[in-house]
């Protein structure tokens, strides 16, 4: 039964963890005056099964439990131990929500290949996915704001939701398969045919193609090994949904789901031969500049817009992660006693943990975690080197020099 815990609706089991999770704290004040990336690393203790970033970007992470969180928000449960409270208890049900939803995804059958939530900075929380198709090709993301402001439970509303739609999904398949046998050849089989053709083509033309050797469209590549350029130059498409298939065999940034075009614009390029040049051409400049940001540290996406007079503009976005090697050596070289040095290697795995997983998020390079596991291998040793330090455990002057460095 759902259960309020300040704006939020949460399962009885969510607040008993938050309100435990409070309760047995050795510290509540341990993350205090620490930012964002203290509470992210206390959040990442608690809830293994997501993975946490600070921002309100859709999109951005890759499996599931991707989690966004505004900084505003950090900031109340850094300070606010009732608003900890309240999103501890709300993380909790995204965790076991997150493990319950289907990997496939909508009733075309098309499977979840990210999943990820966001909480914004008005306390809302946001859910959002990006599918791939049965034959491999991605589909468009979808996003949308989960109501956790009724009495209704959200988190089973979005399961039943996923529930029905695999079912449907499945008797789909059903139908299509009894009527299979009956079925004249579609036309996605006969392009798949054409496009096979056009390849044998293209592979036993290669030289005579020149730069129309990656285009892939049967059309063309007739048309230019017959000599009509005239014809290539002409080529057009009879409605929107055959040029935005093109669009996305040719060029990343549509594939991938990073461009906007304006329906308007469009309509007009079926046909306007100039306006779909121009079109063409934004599209190839958009790939080239995803390519060059693609082999830069920090870059996580890009979006694409092509409004209907056919200007383009470009935002990329990312950002990066470095290891404060400094503040973790001067910790170590405080540290008086074995426990001293037992809590900065804590600290220290849970760098490396955040570290790893900017590295796979293109956010640090290798030599970031090298220096982390650098760090590491010194408070090893300098364990070593100190030896017992039983007598020094309860020295007022040895804790005190340590705190501050700790704080610091």
């Amino acid at each position: 039964m759902p259960v309020k815990v300040g704006n939020s609706y949460v399962t009885e089991a969510a607040l008993a963890f938050a309100q435990k999770s409070a309760a047995e704290s050795v510290d509540k004040e341990k993350t205090k005056g620490k930012g964002a990336n203290g509470v992210l690393a206390d959040l990442a203790e608690k809830f293994p099964k997501l993975k946490f970033t600070v921002g309100t970007q859709p999109f951005s992470g890759s499996g599931m439990g991707n989690v966004a969180i505004s900084p505003k928000i950090l900031r109340e449960m850094e300070k606010d131990p009732a608003k900890r409270e309240e999103y501890e208890a709300l993380l909790y049900d995204v965790q076991e929500t997150t493990a319950g939803l289907p990997r496939t995804h909508h009733a075309d059958g098309s499977k979840v290949k990210a999943q990820g939530w966001i909480i914004h900075e008005d306390g809302g929380l946001s859910s959002w996915s990006i599918r791939v198709s049965e034959g491999g090709d991605r589909k468009p993301e979808a996003s949308g704001r989960v109501n956790r402001s009724s009495k209704k439970a959200w988190w089973q509303s979005l399961l039943d939701e996923m529930k029905e739609r695999e079912e449907a999904r499945k008797k789909r398949a059903k139908k299509e398969k009894i009527g299979e046998a009956e079925k004249p050849k579609s036309l996605t089989e006969t392009l798949k045919a054409e496009q096979e053709e056009a390849a044998r083509i293209l592979k036993a033309n290669a030289e005579k193609i020149g730069s129309f050797q990656n285009q892939g469209n049967p059309a063309l590549a007739k048309a230019y090994l017959a000599g009509q350029k005239d014809a290539v130059k002409a080529q057009g498409f009879s409605n929107t949904n055959e040029l935005m298939k093109y669009l996305q065999d040719q060029f990343a940034v549509v594939r991938e789901g990073m461009t906007s075009i304006s329906s308007k614009h469009l309509k007009a390029c079926l046909g306007d031969e100039e306006k779909r040049a121009k079109l063409l051409d934004n599209l190839r400049v958009a790939d080239e500049m995803l390519e060059e940001n693609r082999g830069k540290i920090g870059f996580r996406s890009m979006e694409v817009k092509i409004d209907e007079d056919g200007e383009m503009t470009t935002i990329t976005s990312g950002g990066r992660v470095g290891f404060n090697g400094e503040k973790r050596a001067r910790q170590i070289a405080a540290a008086q006693t074995q426990g001293d040095l037992e809590t900065v290697m804590r600290l220290l795995q849970v760098d490396l943990e955040q570290i790893e997983a900017g590295l796979k998020q293109n956010m640090c390079d290798e030599a970031e975690v090298q220096k982390v596991k650098d760090m590491i291998a010194q408070a090893e040793q300098r364990k070593g080197e100190l030896g017992d330090t039983s007598d020094k455990e309860n020295d007022p002057a040895a804790k005190a020099a340590f705190a501050v460095n700790m704080l610091i």
